[in-house]
C-alpha cells in the first residue's frame, strides 16, 4: 500500500513540474514556448561558440523565427 502512496506521489509532482514548465501554453491564448540561442549564455559567449539551432554568433540576435 505505501507503494502505491510513493508511485501517487511521484507522479503528482512529475505533473505540476511539467504543468510549470508549461504554463504559458496552458494559459496564455495562442501560446507558443520561448525558445533561445546558445549565444544568451556566458560561458558560450567567453568562447564564442555559435548556436547549433539558428547559427547566430553569440553577438548576433537569434535566427531562429527566420529557419
Amino acid at each position: 500500500m505505501q507503494f502505491l502512496v510513493v508511485i501517487g506521489m511521484i507522479v503528482a509532482v512529475l505533473g505540476v513540474a511539467l504543468l510549470g514548465m508549461a504554463i504559458r501554453l496552458v494559459l496564455v491564448k495562442d501560446g507558443e514556448v520561448r525558445g533561445g540561442c546558445a549565444g544568451k549564455n556566458p560561458m558560450m559567449q567567453e568562447e564564442g561558440v555559435a548556436c547549433t539551432m539558428c547559427g547566430a554568433a553569440p553577438t548576433e540576435e537569434c535566427k531562429s523565427e527566420e529557419a
